[in-house]
């Protein structure tokens, strides 16, 4: 599997960031999340890091992007190759993080309990792990648009239910801080988008597109 998953990511590389414009609102949501998380000017690793745009938005003091399509990782160096604060490679870092990021990621780790293993030794007492996915809820609706040609390909994946992802955090030593839900609307329809997330999402939050894991060492 995890060659296929390398294939498919090195595939769809050149066509990754126009398909994410098409998509930017979820994108730029997504971006925001991420940056009233984990805030700007810290020392970040993003595994999983696709062309390195999520990581460059949060304007690291240090970002390393780790990625297991070797396409994907020469288009974040050239993409992003004036930001001296950015390193991206296919092998794991070496030191610890501030915070550790997977974005849409978690879902296509062929072993994700070993994966957590690796990332916990790059943790501190005071770092901080984040996950976010979409919320399993939504795959079946993913999978008719991307079956319509309406979203990019999602490739080998697996969605992974909230026990599930606890029973793997757990075992790898770590444990939850906080298990949240964002985005009710995914994408921009003119009035209604804002007036749902902003009014209505507080309500059915369990439903929102977004599920979102905020981890540390136990």
């Amino acid at each position: 599997m995890k060659i296929s998953i390398e294939k498919h990511f090195d595939k769809v590389a050149v066509s990754y960031d126009v398909g994410k414009e098409k998509y930017s609102f979820y994108y730029t949501s997504l971006k925001k999340l991420l940056v009233k998380i984990i805030g700007k000017n810290k020392v970040v690793f993003e595994f999983g890091c696709g062309t390195g745009d999520l990581l460059a938005s949060l304007n690291p003091r240090v970002g390393y992007g780790m990625d297991i399509s070797p396409e994907m990782i020469r288009l974040a160096k050239t993409r992003h190759e004036n930001n001296k604060n950015l390193v991206f490679s296919t092998q794991l870092p070496k030191g610890k993080f501030d915070y550790i990021f997977l974005s849409d990621v978690i879902e296509h780790l062929e072993k994700p309990q070993n994966n957590f293993s690796e990332i916990v030794d790059l943790t501190g007492p005071k770092t901080k792990l984040i996950i976010t996915m979409a919320n399993p809820l939504w795959e079946p609706l993913l999978m008719v648009w991307e079956n319509l040609g309406w979203k990019m390909k999602e490739g080998p994946h697996k969605r992974i239910t909230f026990e599930e992802l606890r029973f793997m955090i757990e075992e790898s030593g770590m444990k939850i801080i906080k298990h949240d839900y964002k985005l009710l609307i995914p994408i921009k329809i003119p009035i209604i988008t804002n007036l749902v997330n902003k009014y209505l999402e507080k309500y059915f939050k369990k439903f929102a597109f977004i599920e979102y894991f905020v981890i540390k060492k136990a």
